[in-house]
């Protein structure tokens, strides 16, 4: 399950009906991070794994609280507002 703080941080993202997830590495910190691209806009929210792999045990999990987060209006699903 993630935890607050990363679904604070995807909470932040623009809402679409489509996100592709993947790493990208950051030599800054020698860390991936994750890298979230959504309307052909990539978005690096600031979570970031040791290993492409440990990141693999995350993703469904992201993808599909992006998917079913709450909207700022209510979360009736029916509009892109955010």
């Amino acid at each position: 399950m993630i935890d607050e703080t990363t679904r604070s941080l995807l909470d932040s993202l623009p809402r679409s009906d489509r996100y592709d997830l993947s790493v990208v590495r950051d030599p800054a910190n020698e860390l991936h991070a994750l890298a979230i691209v959504i309307d052909g806009q990539t978005h690096l929210p600031g979570i970031g794994y040791e290993s492409p792999e440990q990141f693999e045990f995350d993703r469904e999990q992201i993808a599909s609280y992006l998917l079913t987060r709450k909207q700022s209006c209510g979360g009736c699903g029916s509009c892109r507002c955010g």
